[in-house]
């Protein structure tokens, strides 16, 4: 068992890609195996945006675990349900991120959604109904940061809210030696809420895209 407070975390958007790189035959295994077209500009550590034909695995964010002449295994990505990731099915591209740009200054983080959604059915012969999941809500992320207007994330927030772009984000969580990866695309109010005596603050709206967050310990020097 284990905790951690989110005191000292930094979070940050993709703000530079390199050029795509198409993979086939993603393997089943608890760290998907692909076979990308050329490994050349890629190495060990990097950090990648997965665009994929199996839906479970579109838009996640990996980290890449070793390369072996063109197979590339993505630590953490588990494919391993042959009904969810047909045999040999999983194909798409993946790019590297290259440029991360800081949210700064933030003041406070909310979450939206993810609630599991339910259905009912009762049959004659029951005095009470039962509830049947079907579909968990969409999540969004809320960051109120302190307003100010020549911080460099404005301009590219501004730009993702207009492109509607899917982008890769993370945060760094150092007491709990954690980064964390997702997708999200970004919507941006840049006119700053104000009140007497209290800072001003902007709102920035993620709405994750990824199925899910991949998490990544750091051990030692490695992020």
């Amino acid at each position: 068992m284990g905790f951690a407070l989110p005191n000292g975390a930094h979070v940050y958007l993709a703000s530079g890609y390199g050029p795509a790189i198409t993979f086939t035959g993603a393997t089943n295994a608890e760290h998907a195996v692909i076979t990308v077209s050329a490994a050349d500009d890629i190495a060990v550590g990097d950090i990648v945006h997965v665009n994929c034909n199996w839906s479970g695995i579109d838009n996640v964010i990996a980290k890449i675990d070793a390369i072996a002449e063109n197979a590339v295994t993505l630590r953490n990505i588990n494919t391993t349900n042959k009904n969810k990731y047909a045999a040999g099915g999983g194909s798409g591209s993946i790019r590297k991120i290259e440029e991360w740009t800081e949210l700064p200054q933030i003041t406070e983080v909310s979450k939206s959604g993810g609630d599991q959604n339910t259905t009912q059915i009762q049959f004659l012969s029951d005095d009470r109904q039962r509830n049947l999941n079907t579909y968990k809500s969409a999540v969004s992320q809320t960051y109120s940061i302190a307003h100010d207007s020549t911080l460099p994330v404005y301009p590219l927030l501004r730009q993702l809210d207009e492109d509607e772009e899917t982008v890769a984000a993370y945060m760094y969580v150092p007491k709990a030696k954690e980064n964390r990866y997702w997708a999200a695309t970004a919507s941006f109010d840049d006119t700053p809420t104000t009140a007497v005596n209290e800072v001003e603050t902007v709102s920035v709206v993620l709405n994750l895209q990824s199925p899910a967050m991949t998490f990544y310990k750091i051990t030692g020097a490695a992020a």
